[in-house]
């Protein structure tokens, strides 16, 4: 076979690389919903008081957080993300957080230490769009005003918590932790880190 050939089969795009890099997005992209500094105010179904509009979907619906930690084996695998809408951004930052709980439990035998180390997690100061070291910053706006500011931090508090209980019940059972889920924690979305 022609050498000359083979290098015009291989160069067409069925075989180009970012033919295969399809990243899995929210289906809350096309939803009229409020958006903060970038991050679309999504509903879940949570315990937790924040300023999220509460889920009124069907109960076996997905919220936010489901659909983070249904894609995540998958999405935490990719590079490079294409942002479709600000629901994206939203689970992005659910992506990297999940990372990090992992990674902060991956040493953990017991899901009432990993209850507590992942709620203490939550409620640690964390950044913002607009804070110096927050990871995303090419990807968020800033804020236009304090109140934005305040709206956004608030409602990354209430959803990180919920996060982190969610991860522990995927995570641990009474027997021990999941090997399956936890070892993911070695793994960067985007090659960041919270």
């Amino acid at each position: 076979i022609n050498a000359e050939y083979m290098g015009k089969v291989f160069s067409a795009p069925f075989f180009s690389r970012t033919r295969f890099q399809m990243a899995y997005h929210s289906s809350f992209n096309n939803e009229p919903l409020q958006s903060a500094c970038g991050f679309m105010l999504c509903p879940f179904r949570t315990s937790v008081r924040g300023p999220a509009p509460p889920f009124t979907g069907p109960p076996n619906a997905k919220d936010i957080i489901d659909e983070t930690l249904y894609f995540f084996r998958a999405n935490v695998m990719f590079r490079n993300f294409d942002f479709r809408g600000n629901a994206d951004r939203t689970l992005c930052y659910l992506t990297l957080y999940v990372c990090a709980c992992l990674k902060k439990v991956e040493k953990v035998t017991s899901k009432l230490d990993a209850q507590r180390q992942l709620q203490a997690y939550a409620l640690e100061n964390f950044n913002i769009p607009g804070d110096a070291n927050f990871v995303l910053g090419s990807f968020f706006p800033a804020p236009s005003n304090p109140s934005e500011a305040e709206c956004c931090r608030a409602y990354l508090r209430q959803i990180r918590e919920e996060v982190s209980r969610r991860v522990v019940e995927r995570c641990f059972t009474e027997a021990g932790p999941n090997k399956w889920w936890l070892c993911f924690s070695k793994k960067r979305f985007m090659n960041k880190a919270l």
